[in-house]
């Protein structure tokens, strides 16, 4: 009886508050058929964002055709910078930049999304006798900054 009225509470309480889980995302319907441009398809991020599209009601297209939304990924940027340098000049932190630049056009060849940026940046500390660690926490980085970059473009093109 007690485990039936707390969990009572804990439903009221969050539907009180408005939490709600994220479901698909509300793309425009001009979105409804795309051909994704990219310089190379093959691309980790690329990959990604084709999934996410995909996992969303997007129907991405080989091809442009007549009536088909396109969204142009004119650059991905994954680049790596010092942060801090400890005496004796060695790195202890790196920053990763992820920038996508980007542009949406309807089916008609309007502009949706002129061409615009999108940045995410993600920090880490670097330890010489933690080589092996340090690399593994940078890919990770890496997938999260990809996976990220996807859930921003998404919500960037949600908001159309």
């Amino acid at each position: 009886m007690m485990a039936r009225l707390t969990l009572l509470v804990l439903v009221l309480a969050l539907s009180a508050c408005g939490f709600q889980l994220r479901g698909e995302a509300r793309l425009p319907a001009a979105m409804q058929k795309t051909w994704l441009a990219t310089p190379d398809d093959s691309t980790a991020f690329v990959r990604e964002l084709t999934l996410v599209l995909r996992a969303n009601g997007v129907d991405l297209q080989s091809r442009p055709a007549a009536g088909t939304a396109e969204l142009r990924i004119h650059a991905e940027r994954l680049r790596s910078e010092a942060l801090t340098i400890a005496a004796g000049a060695r790195v202890r932190e790196f920053v990763l930049i992820f920038d996508v630049e980007f542009e949406l056009l309807d089916g008609d060849g309007n502009v949706l999304i002129p061409r615009e940026t999108l940045r995410l940046t993600r920090d880490y500390s670097f330890d010489e006798q933690e080589i092996l660690a340090a690399t593994r926490e940078e890919e990770f980085l890496r997938n999260d900054l990809r996976q990220g970059m996807a859930a921003q473009m998404l919500r960037r093109l949600e908001a159309l």
